[in-house]
């Protein structure tokens, strides 16, 4: 018998998992709802990825704050709080 999750079309989608598969694809959707179905899942903004806010600062540290800040949507006071802290250099 075929996978069940094969037969799920973008109709059947509700309007969450519609915007989901907009980005990743029908068929990636279908893995997930195979694989993490009943899983909460929160896609958070980019400021709440600490390691890769940090490494980035650090990789790119000929650049002002403020561009650093730009490009990752953040603001410089966040970035200056890190390196307060030391977890930037």
């Amino acid at each position: 018998m075929k996978d069940i999750y094969e037969k799920i079309e973008i109709q059947d989608l509700t309007d969450d998992l519609e915007l989901i598969a907009s980005v990743v694809g029908i068929d990636v959707l279908r893995n997930l709802l195979r694989n993490l179905q009943g899983a909460y899942i929160y896609i958070p903004k980019i400021s709440r990825l600490e390691k890769f806010v940090v490494r980035y600062l650090n990789q790119n540290n000929h650049k002002s704050l403020k561009q650093i800040a730009v490009e990752l949507g953040v603001s410089t006071q966040y970035l200056w709080k890190l390196k307060r802290e030391g977890k930037a250099n």
